[in-house]
């Protein structure tokens, strides 16, 4: 059977659902999903056609509303929003063939979703920087596309990522699934194998990383000194883990 992205079928079903809440601007209604999906607002259908897009209405019907938002997310005075339409639908078509497409003997790699996932709520709510946490799924999803073998927690981990960003695909496939999608903090406990921690210099900011457990327990430090901009800090210097603000801080002896 050949599978087909088609955004205007999956939103005329998706047009049948009962909206419990709406927002008009894409910044509102990404704040509002991400609170949803960290167990701080309800649940319920956010309606996706109440987002009030700079795209003329025949272009938002041709190429769908999930591509559009990525669109006007992606936004920049480099480019003019209508040139990042065709990518942007291609870059969905390409996630929704992944799905289907047998992969024999893969091996999903988890972290660069983790890394994303994690990052979600630092970029969109704290920092106002929804063009970098969808920078960081696109990134996930080059790295360690999903394929028809996810194992379910793998799923939500994915399906996490995608539903802020573009919410009807996402929903079709949480749909098909049968799924009521955990929260992130949940998610984030299921990969137990993980360590995903913030870090920060003495003197510097958080910056959330993602680690094997089992391997950062035995040698934390060593581990550390494998992050590019934190090995040239440290380098050839006494240094010390310090546990503050819920996450670890490097400091110089």
């Amino acid at each position: 059977m050949t599978f087909r992205y088609n955004p205007q079928s999956i939103e005329k079903q998706v047009r049948k659902w009962p909206v419990l809440f709406s927002e008009k601007e894409l910044d509102s209604d990404l704040i509002l999903r991400l609170n949803q999906l960290l167990g701080n607002s309800p649940t319920g259908w956010i309606n996706p056609f109440s987002v009030s897009l700079p795209i003329e209405d025949d272009l938002i019907c041709e190429y769908g509303i999930d591509a559009c938002r990525l669109a006007s997310i992606n936004q920049n005075k480099q480019y003019e929003i209508e040139s990042l339409l065709e990518p942007s639908y291609k870059w969905i078509s390409k996630l929704y063939d992944s799905f289907y497409k047998n992969k024999s003997e893969y091996l999903f790699n988890p972290v660069p979703w983790l890394e994303a996932v994690i990052q979600l709520k630092d970029q969109i709510l704290d920092r106002n920087f929804p063009r970098q946490a969808l920078s960081l799924v696109m990134k996930a999803f080059k790295e360690a596309p999903p394929s028809p073998s996810l194992q379910l927690h793998e799923k939500e981990l994915i399906y996490l990522c995608l539903s802020p960003f573009i919410p009807i695909f996402s929903a079709s496939l949480i749909g098909k699934d049968n799924l009521v999608l955990p929260t992130i903090n949940e998610i984030v406990s299921s990969f137990s194998e993980y360590f995903c921690v913030k870090i920060a210099l003495e003197k510097g900011g958080w910056h959330w990383q993602v680690f094997s457990r089992k391997i950062y327990e035995a040698n934390p430090i060593s581990e550390l000194s494998k992050i590019k901009w934190i090995g040239k800090a440290i380098k050839g210097k006494q240094i010390s883990l310090k546990e503050e603000d819920g996450g670890i801080r490097i400091c110089f002896s």
